[in-house]
């Protein structure tokens, strides 16, 4: 008994140490095999209805063919004690004179037997007191086995939900939040995921992943099945936030039952995609309204006039949801002159949106009324000044009058950028900014510069939230990437060039754009 003492201290050491089920029979049915008069070890893990055995383990005689049903007949139908069984004749034919028996169960676990085959010379008693002590040894290996698995399949999901919450944190679109809560379960926790949101009170599937996406086709050709399917239950769990109920998330599962996340993981993570699907919906709803309200600051339309084509883009942030304070506008003169007006109020929010509004309603008023431009910007700083307001704006006017086949344009920038003139001969170059913002001196500063435009020429004005962007490639406007624009967008009618510039530029800010063109004989 020495040898086994020994024996079984490398048993539990080893018990300790190993990291799967497989490695655990390898370990402890060698050492029952060298006991005297042993003829085989066999192991079996069975598990759900009738203890439906799902792996064979075996030392000495082989677990194979006809004896598999031998030895599932002998096996204890409960845990307990080990006991000796006489050997029938099938196996007394094989040398095997009496089994010594042992099963274990662990909660949550497949159940194991470990039986040990004797013959004639055999004493069963020690055996079975070695077998038992051998049964201690797995089930303490697969309770800390299984506790090992928990943990890491804890952290594993721990994992998931973090970044779950990263990846619907980081969009703000309620497409793709829809879209990428089944990606980030399919296959991770489940087979099968699908989102419904309720439109009119009834579920619409708006988002569905399967690891078969054939046989997830053909569920959701069959109404019944997509009826049960968004009906709340234990795996289609409510999506519902700021208290309302805003749809469903349903995961298809084909695993064993003990391979399926717990209820409340579940919980959690439809809680996030509940919450992230709604802010997305809200900001949508947001941004919205921030347009419709960003149109009110905007002219109707612009005016037509016969040597001209005026088209102005405007474009929110993407990341703002206050009303900004981009505006533009022109007016014809009963002189015949264009005055066109574009500028930029600092900050955002109903006081901005409130200056940009008097802003913009002043200077097309005094301008209309023959107004300079130099005029008409040192009136509406003083407006400002005596308001006492800390917001500055910036600010310009571009004055066109006819000459011969073209125009005289006379530009004055209040600290505003500088425009951009496109030729007809495919040349462009940038006009003169400088000043200074509105609101900042008593005393308004200027910077003016004089232009020609001949037919086909163009004068493109813009906020800072145009040169301040980047394009595709992240290069900044200011630098080469309007340019690039500019180029791409030549000889494109007047209102495709300035939606173009628009689209172009992956915009922080607000964009206002204002081009007037030329128009050639004949146009």
């Amino acid at each position: 008994m020495t040898e086994w003492t020994a024996a079984l201290h490398r048993l539990w050491r080893a018990a300790v140490v190993i990291t799967s089920r497989e490695q655990l029979a390898e370990l402890v049915l060698p050492p029952l095999q060298q006991l005297p008069g042993v003829r085989a070890v066999w192991g079996l893990r069975h598990a759900g209805p009738g203890d439906t055995v799902l792996a064979y383990r075996w030392q000495g005689l082989p677990l194979v063919g006809d004896r598999r049903k031998l030895v599932e007949n002998l096996a204890p139908a409960t845990a307990g004690p080990a006991r000796v069984i006489e050997a029938g004749p099938e196996l007394r034919e094989q040398g095997v004179a009496r089994v010594v028996a042992a099963r274990f169960d662990q909660p949550g676990e497949a159940g194991g037997t470990i039986l040990v085959a004797l013959d004639d010379s055999a004493d069963p008693e020690p055996v079975a007191v070695c077998l038992t002590q051998v049964v201690e040894v797995t089930h303490e290996a697969v309770r800390r086995l299984s506790e090992v698995r928990s943990d890491q399949e804890q952290q594993v999901r721990d994992a998931l939900l973090a970044e779950a919450s990263l990846q619907m944190d980081a969009v703000l679109d309620t497409e793709q939040t829809m879209y990428r809560v089944p990606r980030m379960a399919v296959p991770a926790i489940a087979e099968g995921c699908l989102v419904y949101v309720y439109e009119d009170g009834k579920p619409v599937l708006r988002s569905a992943v399967h690891v078969d996406m054939r046989l997830l086709g053909d569920m959701l050709r069959d109404p019944d099945e997509v009826r049960r399917m968004a009906e709340p239950g234990e795996h289609a769990l409510v999506l519902r936030a700021r208290g309302r109920v805003i749809g469903l998330l349903v995961f298809l599962f084909d695993r064993p039952a003990d391979r399926i996340p717990p209820a409340a993981f579940l919980r959690d993570l439809a809680a996030r995609a509940a919450l992230a699907i709604d802010n997305g919906t809200l900001y949508e709803q947001r941004r919205q309204e921030v347009t419709r309200m960003q149109q009110h600051l905007l002219p109707t339309r612009l005016p037509w006039t016969e040597g001209l084509e005026l088209a102005a883009s405007y474009t929110v942030g993407d990341r703002e949801l206050e009303v900004g304070g981009d505006f533009y506008d022109a007016v014809v003169r009963d002189d015949g002159a264009v005055a066109a007006v574009i500028g930029d109020v600092c900050g955002r929010g109903v006081d901005a949106a409130a200056l940009t509004g008097m802003a913009r309603h002043t200077l097309t008023a005094l301008l209309q009324e023959g107004l300079s431009p130099q005029r008409a910007l040192t009136r509406l700083n003083a407006r400002l000044r005596l308001d006492g307001s800390w917001r500055f704006i910036t600010a310009a006017v571009a004055l066109l009058r006819p000459d011969a086949d073209g125009y005289a344009v006379e530009w004055i920038s209040a600290g505003h950028p500088a425009p951009v003139v496109m030729r007809a001969d495919g040349t462009a170059g940038r006009g003169a900014g400088g000043g200074v913002p509105l609101g900042v001196l008593d005393g308004p500063q200027f910077g003016s510069s004089t232009l020609r435009l001949g037919p086909g020429d163009t004068l493109v004005m813009f906020t800072d939230g145009l040169t301040e962007s980047r394009d595709g490639d992240g290069t900044m406007f200011e630098q080469d990437g309007l340019a690039r624009a500019l180029d791409r967008l030549r000889g494109e009618p007047v209102q495709a060039l300035v939606d173009g510039l628009s689209s172009s530029a992956d915009a922080a800010d607000d964009i206002a754009l204002l081009a007037l063109r030329v128009r050639r004989s004949g146009d």
